[in-house]
């Protein structure tokens, strides 16, 4: 296993193992941990190949931004470096078209209203913009949402384990982008007019006025007085 197992800043970590496949060849992992990392520690760094030259691919921007590493998860299309190993999972690189696989079972459809919401401020973005935002709005007392399509709050700091440079009082100079992200996220709910939708992507702002919005599976609508879209990776905007 290519792991590291001594880090000067990060902790190791113990947790159970469990067993996944990638491409029919069976591999272990840490419960819970991001596939990439998973498929990095056992010497796997190509996840497909480019449908148009056939060019290798794999890790790109580690954020779930871009699409490069993209893999077939029990059939389906997900990005590794934002899904976590789950036991016996099926894994396997795409090449070509990516299609699904037309031999599992699909959950049987149902049809439910849709959750019709309001609020003063929609932020749609939780990296340190949204948070700050958030904050300001927090403190006077303004009801808003707060959207992000991650399971953890602070956007880039969470990858950031360097020390930041500048003023201590504007911008938390001296403190690692790990831990500026907690100080951040533990600020923002102190405050009970905001919400916290992680997990949940805004597929789009319609010209009546109202955000789609896909939280943790379930899709509804918010119709917000504001937006603050610091976010824009999953944001379609209105042509009219």
């Amino acid at each position: 296993m290519r792991r590291i197992k001594k880090h000067p800043i990060l902790q190791s970590e113990t947790r159970k193992r469990v067993n996944f496949f990638f491409n029919g060849r069976k591999l272990s992992a840490f419960e819970g941990e991001i596939l990439s990392s998973a498929l990095f520690a056992n010497g796997i760094k190509i996840f497909g190949y480019h449908r148009k030259d056939d060019a290798p691919q794999g890790i790109f921007c580690a954020n779930g931004q871009c699409a490069q590493c993209s893999v077939m998860v029990d059939g389906k299309v997900e990005k590794a470096c934002i899904t976590k190993v789950r036991p016996e999972m099926m894994v396997e690189q795409i090449r070509g078209e990516a299609r699904c696989d037309m031999r599992q079972k699909l959950p049987a459809l149902h049809f439910a209203e849709v959750e019709d919401l309001e609020t003063d401020v929609l932020i749609i973005g939780a990296g340190p913009a949204g948070l700050s935002a958030a904050t300001e709005l927090g403190k006077l007392n303004v009801p808003a949402i707060v959207v992000d399509d991650k399971h953890k709050l602070g956007g880039k700091l969470v990858l950031q384990t360097h020390k930041f440079f500048g003023s201590v009082e504007d911008c938390y100079a001296g403190t690692r982008g790990i831990h500026i992200a907690e100080r951040l996220a533990a600020e923002v709910k102190k405050y009970p007019s905001l919400e916290i939708w992680l997990n949940s992507v805004c597929l789009g702002i319609f010209s009546d006025k109202k955000a789609g919005i896909l939280k943790e599976g379930k899709y509804c609508l918010v119709r917000p007085k504001a937006v603050v879209a610091v976010s824009y990776t999953h944001l379609t905007l209105p042509t009219n």
